[in-house]
């Protein structure tokens, strides 16, 4: 069975979660999962002891602030089409970890002016981490 298709949601999947919704055995779902890891096709984060690890499919992997405000400002300085600019944006709404990043990178999707706000955006960084 492919369980890649179980690997899509950005808060990842449990191996517990994803046995009970297969129907497969855990001890099944684990293998496959291993062997999807190194295949490379899936990745773990590894949780506290007693806790279960999170799965994801590589590309679904949620990111940090400092990765979405990253992959912003290279999309916009690669990618001088607007259009094309808002279909990376819109990626990344969905990949991040945090709300409030999600929400901001989402309006600059809708803005008249993406490529202005992503810049922006690196400056508000630079000034808030001290640089400026």
């Amino acid at each position: 069975m492919n369980l890649l298709r179980y690997l899509s949601s950005p808060k990842g999947i449990t191996v517990a979660e994803l046995a009970q919704r297969t129907g497969l055995p855990v001890a099944k779902v684990r293998a496959e999962l291993v062997a999807l890891e190194k295949a490379g096709e899936a990745v773990r984060e590894r949780a506290a002891v007693g806790k279960p690890h999170r799965w994801w499919r590589v590309g679904a992997r949620p990111l940090s602030k400092l990765d979405v405000l990253l992959s912003m400002v290279l999309a916009a300085r690669l990618h001088p089409n607007a259009k094309r600019l808002r279909s990376v944006f819109d990626r990344l709404t969905h990949r991040s970890v945090d709300p409030a990043v999600a929400q901001i990178v989402a309006m600059a999707r809708r803005s008249a002016q993406p490529h202005l706000v992503a810049e922006q955006a690196l400056c508000f960084y630079w000034e808030e981490a001290g640089h400026g």
